[in-house]
């Protein structure tokens, strides 16, 4: 988490004093939005989306957000083999079979790895903005539209992020967020999902609220309700979400400002360099990414900044993060029930199934070289100055030996 203080306080404890938790307002006797409903519109404004759905999760906005697109059994659903977990067990959960891509050098998905994956059974893919970097969108769009396929766009690392000037999640199908503790704004735990598509905004708040239909918040729902589950976001979160909605631009300008003051004064030498961008302008500003010629130089490097103190690390060491890390995926443990494991599933039969042990040779090459500098928000440009003299002097020590 980024930045909260008294604001945040002050709001959470008028929403408990107001005695209404419930993201509905009508059932809490609330004459103006609720928390959450106001959050959701704050939302739409902020991304320029027609419809917003705030959720307990950038997992379970995935979730919905799959539900909503029609995914299920017989389905499969191209994600990168770098992102947290959770964006291949969504596709689980949806019944469906994450086949899994590789990234490019800049730590997001592969255009190149989708349009050979994409296949007869495939039916969307879910870029991933990963530490708040863009993916190469239009590439990606691109290959979607000859495939035929929804572009679910997972912005959970990456709130507040833009490609050419538009918001990171508006340019597919569907865009989802996540608020927990690491992310850019937080309330601890929390998500969002967006869409111009009324029909899909409704469906997912289905699936976030099965018993969405006995509540009178929800007359302007069309659509037949059917059985979903329960992912409503609570007023408290609410409250955090709205006073962090209102710190977002000054955060995004802060962590952008480390982010290009920094870059300009590396100075790395041929076996160092900083990663590719998709949209320089438009990354949000988390880290700065440096790729080394190979792991032995990554390491290298790595100890030495570790030495001079500056907090830097690399997304192979990342358990989470690594496809080969995966283990309920890759044993095909998709669901504790038998008959519920996709990968058991008959009408998966003729989907990709199988994880081979030597499957994305180019992202294990990638991770293995890469080394990503965390920003601190508060810096100066003093503090910058500082950090890339440390930085440029361990990049010539590693060179020279």
């Amino acid at each position: 988490m980024y930045r909260i203080g008294n604001s945040e306080v002050t709001a959470v404890r008028e929403a408990i004093k107001s005695g209404r938790l419930f993201r509905y307002a009508n059932m809490t006797g609330a004459k103006e939005q609720s928390r959450v409903e106001a959050f959701e519109s704050g939302w739409e404004k902020f991304t320029g989306s027609a419809h917003c759905l705030s959720t307990t999760s950038g997992t379970s906005s995935l979730i919905c957000s799959l539900t909503a697109l029609g995914i299920g059994p017989g389905d499969e659903v191209i994600v990168p083999g770098y992102t947290y977990i959770a964006t291949a067990l969504a596709v689980l959960k949806a019944g469906a079979i994450p086949v899994i891509a590789e990234i490019d050098e800049s730590c997001t998905l592969d255009p190149k790895s989708l349009a050979e994956l994409a296949g007869p059974r495939t039916k969307a893919v879910i870029p991933v903005h990963m530490m708040g970097m863009p993916c190469d969108m239009d590439s990606i769009l691109r290959v979607s539209r000859e495939k035929n396929l929804y572009v679910l766009e997972d912005a959970c690392q990456a709130a507040g992020g833009t490609y050419k000037g538009k918001i990171l999640g508006t340019l597919g199908d569907m865009g989802v967020f996540s608020f927990n503790f690491y992310k850019i704004i937080a309330s601890g735990e929390g998500g969002a999902l967006i869409t111009n598509n009324r029909k899909l905004y409704e469906r997912a708040f289905m699936e976030h609220d099965g018993g969405g239909a006995l509540w009178p918040d929800n007359d302007d729902i069309k659509a037949p309700f059917f059985a979903g589950g329960n992912s409503r976001n609570s007023e408290i979160s609410g409250a955090i979400l709205l006073e962090q909605l209102k710190r977002l631009p000054g955060i995004l300008s802060d962590l952008r400002m480390v982010h290009r003051t920094l870059s300009g004064l590396l100075e790395p030498p041929g076996p160092v360099h900083i990663a590719p961008s998709r949209d320089t302008e438009g990354d949000c500003g988390i880290q700065t990414t440096l790729l080394t010629d190979d792991t032995v130089s990554m390491r290298k490097l790595l100890n030495l900044l570790g030495e001079a103190g500056v907090e830097a690390d690399s997304p192979v060491d990342s358990d989470r993060h690594l496809f080969y890390n995966w283990d309920p995926i890759l044993s095909q443990r998709g669901a504790a029930h038998p008959l519920m494991n996709p990968y058991k599933m008959p009408a998966n039969a003729e989907c990709r199934l199988d994880y081979p042990e030597d499957m994305l040779p180019r992202t294990r090459d990638i991770v293995s070289r890469t080394i990503m500098i965390r920003h601190n928000i508060d810096w100066s440009e003093k503090d910058v100055m500082k950090t890339a003299e440390k930085i440029n002097r361990c990049i010539q020590k590693a060179a020279a030996s």
